[in-house]
């Protein structure tokens, strides 16, 4: 197949990327090198590595911008792994959220209607608010600017589906870790100070509960979904367990070896309290298991991260 793959330089995007390759398919890789999410260096680093891949075509192009003609010319799936994430800054800078999260996903949309091409797109368990716990059927309530966009995208494409006939699939990722994780996720952070000796702040009691999901488990899954394709459904892809955030501290302090030094700040606006994806209809529709713990997984990106900072 030829698969289109947005977001390609990202975290995710690039492994999803990767895998489709190894599976024997080509890659339309697209990417704008979004400085407002993180630093274009990182992105271009990464993007070289995925365009250097057979089978890999690198496009460089902002889908906020209208979209070229013949783009999706040949192409059998798009994976919308594009958005802008982080719940923090969507309180203060909802235009650029709306933008990419919202506005994208209709170019994307009217362009897979148009053209009869199956379009994944990624959501995420903050869709569901403070407590992402259950599967499908638990209420969506986004407690945040960033989670009411990606709802929002979600809706917009069951009214592709009910109105011109699109053909979608939803993917909701729970917390996705590992290798090439963003620098301003959670995991990276207390890697980094663990391994730098530095202070790191911890938002509310270090209680709070996550279904992690490692991202080569979450690429499989990706990568499932656009093998099956199954039209209009909406699927959890959560890791195989929950943990605390100070399980995961201690993971990171027995791979790096060193203990961490925590400072304890008041819960911040939108955070999730917990999350746990039922992933029965993932069982179901994708044929698709997380393999990798929460330890195992850490144990990766942690010498992943002191490679990289050596």
């Amino acid at each position: 197949m030829r698969v289109l793959v947005t977001g390609a330089a990202g975290f995710i995007g690039s492994h999803v990327s990767e895998r489709l390759v190894n599976q024997g398919h080509e890659v339309l890789a697209v990417d704008c090198f979004l400085e407002e999410s993180y630093p274009a260096a990182e992105k271009r680093a990464t993007w070289q590595r995925t365009v250097s891949l057979p089978t890999v075509r690198g496009i460089e192009l902002d889908l906020r911008n209208e979209l070229p003609a013949g783009l999706l010319d040949g192409v059998d799936v798009v994976v919308n792994e594009a958005a802008m994430p982080g719940l923090m800054r969507s309180w203060s800078d909802f235009s650029l959220y709306s933008t990419c999260n919202v506005h994208v996903v209709e170019q994307l949309a009217r362009a897979c209607t148009e053209q009869q091409v199956h379009l994944i797109q990624i959501s995420t368990s903050s869709v569901y608010g403070r407590e992402a716990v259950g599967d499908e059927s638990t209420p969506t309530a986004p407690n945040s600017p960033y989670g009411v966009t990606k709802l929002a995208a979600e809706e917009l494409l069951r009214a592709y589906e009910r109105s011109r006939g699109l053909d979608f699939t939803i993917l909701r990722y729970f917390s996705v870790y590992g290798p090439r994780q963003r620098p301003d996720m959670a995991y990276r952070l207390l890697i980094d100070a663990v391994a730098g000796g530095s202070e790191l702040k911890i938002y509310g009691d270090g209680l709070q509960t996550r279904s992690n999901t490692y991202v080569g488990d979450c690429a499989e899954a990706t990568v499932a979904a656009v093998l099956r394709r199954p039209v209009g459904a909406t699927i959890n892809i959560a890791g195989p367990e929950r943990a605390t955030l100070l399980d995961a501290i201690h993971y990171i302090e027995e791979h790096v070896g060193q203990q961490a030094k925590l400072v304890y700040r008041d819960p911040r606006p939108g955070d999730q309290r917990h999350t746990g994806g039922g992933i029965e209809r993932a069982a179901e529709l994708l044929d698709w298991r997380p393999g990798t713990g929460l330890r195992d997984g850490l144990a990766a990106q942690v010498a992943w991260q002191l490679s990289e900072r050596s």
